[in-house]
């Protein structure tokens, strides 16, 4: 606009003598010092006289108080024929606006009503449009017109709102009108809310006013547009397209700009409903209201059709590969499958709006049939909230819901050293969710030493994904699952084993994948970064060895390498004695030189490779994904439907019940002698450890978490 900006002091008034309709303005004020006595005068210089002017303040914290009383004192020097009234709360209402609407109307004697909010600004003729408007059309309840954008400069941004308005692109709001209130909601409102600015708006007095305005104080940002769709059900709209109101939009940081995404996606779709329920809305505009919520950057999928119940995923931030992460979407996609509506609320670690975390989902883990928010706060009611990770149970915690579960895929203390994290999240077991664990191990630890009840799902592989393959060279090779930014993966122990093993047989070979490509120093391997499942099948069905180090539950892994015929070396510890079977593996003692024996052991024993390999495929015949699925939705079947769920912690027996391998006398022995330790160089950064490691990411929000959950655990 050039910099063009509006000057209500600039024009001479031309007052309207007598005013056939007494008119009642309200101001709500906070902390608008800077622009009150603008905001006042342009009310004082309508042509259309008022009768009454009733100015609030919500316990501002900067000099209004003052600058309005001062104001005051001019008013009634110089518009006596005025009823000024001043309110001020003494204590901050919180936030609810519609409290200070309902204030004033309560204090209010016009037969309209105008709510003029503090730093907004106005065209002297904009109250005598609006009069002659109720005066022609005497059933009409609500006028407003279109509004210049202004910011704290007045500096003119825009000659028009309608570019927000006309979602359809009509041209509707380019003329004036008139139109039926039901009407009206039905072919516009039920859609999205066209009224831009309230300060726009003056209302007929109509006795259900204040009624409506206590039904928004359950609304925080899309209150207004429910109460304009509940006051047209008692009469008619008027509509001006000359911009009469100036809107004030502040170029940095505002009320009505810092708010939470979530929240508003949330009152959006409970304004749509109610409307949708009440009045009968054709095909159309029922996708014109997908599209208002579309446009908000939300991903809605048809399949979510929610006849079980409701449910809201809490979730960390991802990265690419995690398989924890993989066991989260399929399991959500399970339930969407039978008759659940599942949303997800997942961390947004750089602000990223839901559709663009939706497409990160579908790009690293497939198709996903769920809703998808930014962030943990709750956007509506739910049935039922899953937290999935220590630092999401707080936020379930403190849910308003019923049924409140944990899903937990790895004793999550164990990702930190003895510290304020460790206390942080073992105490989330104490929080009073019911658990449910992937594996056995998980449920027994967790079930028998904290008074959280827990039950669980086995560990499964798709075997149509992880299968034998006939037409793939075995080669004297090993794979290892290498993710330096997992502490728990045990990636140094890993490698300075693989050192030793392939210093007593240099003919092995070494393959490592699951994250970026780095070079490893002192070890011949070809690092095939992250790769695809069907990659993966394939490289399990060439190695003749599986080497996977978990040392906090057991990972999906190993499963999946026995699924095609893999034999598997892992750690002797007791999260791997529960859920492995003792023939398709070999755990040994957690030093290099033990898991050097147990992977030289297979490779120096054709037949023990053959017997490994048909057990652990065997085995896992046994337990498809689909079966992991079928009892995680039997679980969530049964706590729907208020039946009981049993702590099966007391009744888990070991599966593995072999003695650890130990460390051979030729390993110990080539251990001494390696005078290089295994190293890796090309570490990533600290940023980047964080976005790929669940364990990194939490470290450092755990900072943030500390006061406020322990402050939690207190009161609780």
């Amino acid at each position: 606009m050039n910099n063009m900006k509006v000057n209500i002091y600039k024009s001479a008034i031309r007052r309207i003598k007598e005013a056939d309709r007494k008119v009642s303005v309200i101001i709500p004020n906070y902390n608008y010092e800077d622009f009150i006595t603008e905001r006042i005068d342009s009310v004082l210089f309508q042509t259309y006289p008022i009768s009454e002017l009733i100015i609030l303040d919500d316990a501002s914290t900067d000099d209004s108080v003052e600058v309005i009383e001062d104001k005051i004192i001019e008013i009634k020097k110089e518009y006596p024929e005025i009823k000024v009234i001043f309110a001020p709360n003494k204590k901050n209402s919180g936030g609810c606006v519609f409290s200070q609407w309902q204030k004033g109307l309560e204090l209010a004697s016009g037969d309209y009503i105008w709510i003029a909010e503090a730093d907004d600004s106005c065209d002297a003729h904009f109250l005598e449009t609006a009069m002659k408007k109720f005066a022609e059309k005497p059933n009409t309840v609500l006028y407003y017109c279109d509004s210049y954008r202004i910011n704290q400069n007045n500096v003119i941004k825009s000659r028009t709102c309608t570019d927000w308005m006309d979602m359809w692109k009509s041209g509707r709001y380019s003329m004036d009108f008139y139109n039926d209130g039901k009407d009206e909601i039905i072919n516009y409102l039920s859609g999205t809310n066209p009224i831009m600015n309230v300060s726009s708006v003056v209302w007929k007095n109509i006795k259900q006013l204040d009624k409506i305005f206590e039904e928004a104080k359950e609304y925080k940002v899309a209150g207004d547009w429910y109460i304009y769709s509940r006051v047209l059900e008692y009469g008619d709209i008027a509509y001006s397209a000359k911009p009469l109101n100036y809107y004030r939009k502040h170029d940095k940081g505002s009320a009505s700009t810092v708010v939470k995404l979530n929240v508003e996606y949330g009152e959006v779709v409970a304004v749509q409903e109610r409307i949708a329920k009440k009045y009968k809305l054709t095909k159309e505009q029922i996708e014109w209201q997908k599209v208002r919520r579309r446009g908000m950057g939300f991903v809605e999928n048809e399949e979510n059709n929610g006849k079980k119940g409701t449910i809201a995923w809490i979730v960390p931030w991802f990265s690419k590969g995690s398989g924890g992460h993989r066991t989260i979407f399929t399991n959500l996609n399970h339930l969407v499958e039978h008759g659940y509506k599942c949303d997800m609320y997942v961390q947004s670690l750089k602000k990223e709006y839901p559709n663009q975390i939706y497409d990160r989902i579908k790009e690293d883990y497939g198709e996903f049939k769920g809703d998808v928010f930014a962030g943990y706060q709750l956007a509506k009611k739910y049935d039922m909230v899953i937290a999935t990770g220590w630092d999401t149970a707080e936020t379930v915690a403190k849910a308003d819901c019923n049924n409140k579960m944990y899903f937990i895929q790895d004793f999550e203390p164990w990702f930190f050293p003895m510290s304020t994290e460790y206390m942080m999240a073992e105490q989330t077991y104490s929080y009073g969710l019911q658990g449910i664990t992937i594996g056995k191990w998980l449920s027994s630890k967790i079930g028998s030493n904290y008074p959280t009840p827990t039950t669980y799902f086995n560990f499964c592989a798709d075997l149509s994904k992880y299968h034998k393959l006939k037409d793939v060279k075995k080669e004297k090779a090993i794979c290892l699952i290498f993710q330096p930014g997992k502490p728990r993966r045990c990636d140094k122990l890993a490698l300075r084993a693989l050192q030793i093993a392939q210093t007593i047989d240099p003919e092995i070979k070494v393959y490592l994948y699951g994250s970026a490509r780095r070079k490893v120093h002192n070890l011949k391997a070809t690092h095939l970064g992250t790769i695809t499942e069907k990659e993966c099948n394939r490289l399990y069905n060439k190695c003749t060895v599986g080497l996977c180090m978990s040392a906090s539950n057991p990972s999906r892994i190993p499963f999946e390498m026995m699924a095609a015929g893999l034999p598997v070396v892992e750690l002797y510890h007791e999260n791997n004695l529960y859920d492995l079977p003792e023939d398709g593996c070999l755990l040994a003692e957690p030093n290099p030189e033990a898991i050097a024996t147990a992977i030289l052991k297979i490779f120096g024993d054709s037949k023990l490779q053959k017997s490994m390999s048909e057990a652990g495929y065997k085995y896992m015949q046994d337990y498809p994904i689909e079966k992991g699925y079928q009892q995680f939705v039997d679980i969530i079947d049964k706590k729907f439907a208020g039946k009981n769920i049993p702590n099966e912690a007391n009744t888990i027996k070991k599966s593995y019940k072999r003695d650890a391998i130990k460390a051979s006398k030729e390993t110990t022995v080539t251990g001494n002698t390696l005078t290089k330790q295994v190293s890796f160089s090309d570490l990533p950064s600290a940023s980047e450890l964080i976005k790929a490691s669940f364990s990194r990411r939490a470290v450092r929000k755990a900072k943030r978490l500390v006061k406020k959950t322990y402050h939690f655990i207190k009161d609780a």
